[in-house]
């Protein structure tokens, strides 16, 4: 990395390579443990041409209770050169009782470059019980080819002001899964082949569609995390594979 700037508590590892065909690999952790209310997060990431990465969280990004009425803000800006590929790793983002979240995400890509993105949302800590007891959870996520916008996701969850369980919300759904698949090489993809391998069981649900500028979109509902992100795992190593 010929350029890193970092403040306390976000910190990027040094590169590590490894495997046959070993990719630069890149660690961000968050050091304080989550976000307090009122914290702000501002990642800023710009390949140059041709390179590769690999960004992987240290571990899930836990936002803790607003008390004081804050909100906690992360802003993530990514800018991939001509034929540079990134891959994100899925981690969890936990928004924790009474937690206030907003989440920007802006991806910029040269039409030729590829990445492959993934993220998962929790309702909180289940195992205490903690099932979308937080106060508000709001992301933004933009993906520009060039200067075209292909993709806008809004997430918006006030679970005290709206029933999360009503249908064509989030039913019985707990945990929401997404990987955005954006290269050159997505023609290459047969939807329609991994489409039919998808796990759609009691409590998982999935879908995959293309979109226009050469991307694909996924995205599950599921009650049990680990099941999901196996299945997550699965099919971003089946992309990865591909591109």
């Amino acid at each position: 990395m010929p350029h890193v700037f970092q403040q306390p508590p976000l910190k990027a590892s040094r590169e590590l390579y490894e495997g046959k065909n070993p990719t630069a690999t890149v660690y961000i952790m968050e050091s304080s443990g989550g976000m307090v209310a009122g914290d702000r997060n501002d990642i800023t990431v710009k390949l140059a041409p041709d390179s590769s990465v690999r960004l992987v969280q240290q571990s899930a990004l836990k936002i803790y209770p607003s008390y004081t009425g804050d909100t906690c803000v992360q802003t993530i800006n990514i800018e991939l050169g001509e034929g540079a590929c990134l891959e994100w790793m899925p981690e969890v983002i936990i928004p924790f009782v009474d937690a206030k979240f907003r989440g920007d995400t802006t991806l910029r890509i040269a039409r030729d470059a590829t990445i492959l993105w993934g993220e998962i949302v929790a309702p909180g800590r289940e195992k205490r019980g903690e099932i979308f007891d937080y106060q508000s959870f709001h992301t933004n996520f933009k993906i520009f080819v060039e200067d075209e916008l292909i993709a806008f996701d809004s997430l918006h969850f006030s679970p005290k002001e709206t029933a999360l369980g009503d249908i064509g919300v989030l039913e019985t759904a707990m945990y929401i899964g997404s990987i955005w698949l954006v290269s050159p090489k997505a023609a290459d993809v047969d939807v329609r082949a991994i489409q039919e391998t998808l796990r759609v069981e009691e409590g998982l649900k999935a879908g995959m569609t293309r979109l226009e500028g050469n991307a694909i979109h996924c995205r599950w509902l599921a009650v049990d995390q680990w099941t999901m992100q196996e299945e997550m795992k699965r099919v971003y190593a089946l992309l990865a594979e591909i591109v």
